[in-house]
């Protein structure tokens, strides 16, 4: 979250969705935060606790995509209510 603050950005979320809006970006980004920590948190602990390489992989993955399908939820429902 520090790194959120000060401004510095590592990945961004790019998908014609979160491009042309930026209150969608915005949102977007903080949900990738979120998920993104989790991912890491929930891959690592299943690699410390012995798991599969792939389930652990499957975690972060999951977690990677999540953003995507949260923008393109975001982006249509404001597209429905008239609010881009």
């Amino acid at each position: 979250m520090f790194w959120a603050q000060c401004g510095a950005t590592f990945m961004w979320v790019r998908t014609p969705w979160t491009i042309a809006n930026e209150q969608v970006w915005n949102a977007t980004h903080r949900f990738a935060a979120r998920t993104l920590f989790a991912g890491g948190l929930a891959g690592l602990t299943l690699v410390l606790m012995g798991a599969s390489f792939w389930l652990s992989m499957a975690a972060i993955l999951a977690a990677s995509l999540a953003p995507v399908a949260y923008s393109l939820i975001l982006y249509k429902q404001l597209e429905r209510r008239g609010e881009l």
